[in-house]
């Protein structure tokens, strides 16, 4: 039944993906409750009849693994894969790669920075107009 899921999940996807984007599209298609009953379900391609090879499961057993998908799904929009995994987190990167490093304008040696000591007006100079 898994490898069923998997396959239709990644086949769905209209070009090739990551594993990464694999994995998020196997959750999606779980959290979107394709295994829940009333839908369409997970039918056998080998058999004649259309058998849902989840059938054994029961209601609770359902639920249950849709919201352990939603859940993950929200663990890996937070950037905490490695919960879902169920492994230590990768150590931080080095500051010299760190993108979010250089957000910040420089300052002068006084504390003022560029803008301000060009002259900028505060904000109660304006509400005068």
């Amino acid at each position: 039944a898994m490898e069923l899921l998997v396959e239709k999940a990644i086949s769905s996807a209209s070009s090739p993906q990551s594993p990464g984007d694999a994995l998020r599209r196997v959750f999606e298609c779980i959290s979107s409750g394709i295994i829940l009953k009333g839908s369409p379900g997970l039918l056998d391609p080998c058999e004649k009849d259309p058998f849902d090879t989840l059938a054994t499961m029961t209601d609770q057993q359902r639920e249950d693994i849709t919201s352990s998908a939603q859940f993950a799904l929200r663990l890996l929009a937070f950037r905490q894969i490695h919960k879902v995994l169920g492994m230590d987190p990768l150590p931080q990167m080095s500051q010299r790669f760190n993108i979010h490093n250089n957000r910040k304008r420089r300052r002068d040696s006084d504390g003022v920075d560029g803008f301000e000591a060009e002259g900028k007006k505060d904000k109660k100079d304006y509400d005068n107009f």
